[in-house]
């Protein structure tokens, strides 16, 4: 029977902790809820002193991104070449970092810091549409704007990475005669990827930076439609890099805000 009531006291004592944990977490809640609230009110005014209105559909709460340092992969420059050339291919390094990987419909050079061209190929498609999307679906790219009339224009494209756009890694294809003869745009992987550490601008902070160099600068807008966090590609001799940046779009133009140094540019 003692320990019956002792079994029961100590389900009690679960319940009434397990009572309070939620209680407690409800008023985190409440009171993150409040601060995300006061902070949207505060910074509106700001804008609206500034005759800027920002948009209710900007997301407050997102966290930046943090840097990332990447790694070259030849056997990944091979893959895409071989499907934009339709076959095999030989790699050749021609110094400086520079890899030329040559088929039977032409030759594209990779080099270190991610970009890529080919002229003069000579790569039949019968269904460039298609072949298009294939390739952008392989290859993480997205935003695909196909220009062609009956196997004649260019295709342009913009790589993600985990859902995130990357600046500086777009594709171009161009098509002619039902042929495709030209590429050019940057690739990356994430694969060895090595995160570094930051201190980035949070989202608030941000677009007050913007809003002082819209002031400065006298950038002609009058509404902040969204903002978000992406990626820009930079590369150096040494090092090949991804670094966070957010994106603010407004009325007229979209302009980067830099993760690290706080410094505005258009986009």
């Amino acid at each position: 029977m003692e320990t019956r009531r002792l079994k029961n006291i100590a389900i009690l004592i679960l319940l009434l902790l397990n009572a309070f944990l939620l209680l407690l977490l409800g008023y985190q809640y409440l009171q993150a809820e409040e601060a995300a609230r006061d902070t949207r009110e505060q910074l509106s005014v700001l804008f609206a002193s500034q005759e800027l209105e920002l948009s209710a559909q900007a997301d407050l709460s997102q966290s930046p991104l943090s840097p990332l340092v990447l790694s070259r992969h030849q056997e990944g420059e091979a893959a895409m070449a071989e499907s934009l050339l339709g076959g095999p291919v030989t790699a050749a390094s021609q110094g400086g970092g520079i890899v030329t990987y040559t088929g039977e419909a032409g030759s594209i050079q990779f080099r270190s810091g991610g970009g890529f061209d080919g002229g003069e190929l000579t790569r039949d498609v019968e269904d460039a549409a298609g072949f298009v999307r294939e390739f952008c679906q392989d290859y993480g790219y997205k935003d695909v704007d196909i220009q062609l009339t009956g196997g004649d224009g260019a295709v342009t494209a913009q790589q993600y990475v985990a859902g995130v756009p990357i600046a500086g890694c777009g594709l171009t294809l161009t098509f002619q005669d039902g042929m495709l003869t030209a590429v050019s745009g940057a690739h990356i992987s994430l694969e060895g990827a090595a995160t570094e550490e930051s201190e980035p601008l949070n989202c608030v902070t941000a677009l007050v930076r913007f809003l002082d160099y819209r002031r400065a600068a006298g950038v002609v807008c009058s509404r902040v439609e969204d903002i978000s966090c992406v990626y820009q590609l930079q590369s150096s001799p040494s090092s090949l890099r991804l670094v966070p940046l957010w994106r603010i779009d407004t009325d007229t133009y979209a302009y980067y805000v830099d993760c690290a140094s706080g410094s505005v540019v258009r986009a």
